[in-house]
């Protein structure tokens, strides 16, 4: 397994490339405090025989998630474990992620915690795992709401060989919980607990965007109600 916690990017990439082209098919670069993506994508798009490809905490951000995925869409035919948490990657790079995930069917593990995927990312990312072997998803922490969590939630519950879904620490509402939970009725080890979840968080959103969404007419009827109530207050006194 390639690990390492060197600064220097170049040297990272050097490294790398000489640690895991002699030993074996384990890319590890994790916990590293600079931009790996765009730099290491050009490297490993030749690494066929890689098997695991662990790049979390290391400042993908989408142009290096971007650059990463459409650089091994074609290559690592074996790939079974791509862990990406904490990139700060954005619903921008997931249809480059869904196009990537489409052409490794023999994926088990896609680790995408920490970022901010939200709704619209997750559920691109969703409509490439049909034919996917996967075994572990992880959305944790993405801002997710009902519709991306169901939506994950029924894809991965068809599968034969599913083991866990993480979707934790997002902001999923009490019925949407309820319906998750239906879902895993028969099959409840396979979902992770939702301690962390804030289910208030989808309600003050909607409850936001619906003040958000009041128009002139709204606002107008709302003043008028409260001067008509304001004039019966002073007359009564």
């Amino acid at each position: 397994m390639v690990e390492t916690s060197l600064t220097n990017e170049d040297t990272i990439e050097e490294n790398a490339i000489e640690t895991c082209t002699h030993m074996n098919r384990q890319l590890y670069l994790s916990d590293n405090n600079i931009k790996v993506g765009v730099s290491m994508s050009k490297a490993v798009s030749s690494f066929n025989f890689l098997t695991v490809i662990t790049l979390s905490y290391t400042n993908l951000e989408n142009g290096g998630a971007i650059a990463l995925v459409n650089a091994l869409k074609n290559s690592v035919p074996s790939l079974q474990v791509i862990e990406m948490a904490g990139n700060n990657i954005t619903y921008e790079a997931a249809p480059a992620i869904a196009v990537f995930l489409a052409a490794k069917r023999h994926l088990k593990k896609l680790n995408l915690s920490e970022n901010n995927l939200k709704d619209e990312g997750c559920l691109e990312i969703v409509k490439s795992m049909d034919g996917l072997e996967l075994e572990y998803v992880d959305m944790s922490f993405n801002d997710l709401r009902r519709e991306g969590a169901l939506g994950l939630a029924r894809v991965v519950i068809k599968k034969e060989s599913f083991k866990m879904l993480n979707i934790d620490g997002n902001m999923i509402s009490v019925k949407g919980i309820e319906e998750i939970k239906e879902i895993f009725k028969n099959c409840s080890k396979l979902l992770g607990p939702l301690d962390k979840n804030d289910p208030l968080g989808e309600e003050n959103e909607d409850h936001e965007e619906s003040e958000g969404n009041m128009d002139d007419d709204d606002l107008r009827e709302n003043l008028e109600d409260f001067e008509d109530e304001f004039v019966s207050v002073f007359i009564f006194y």
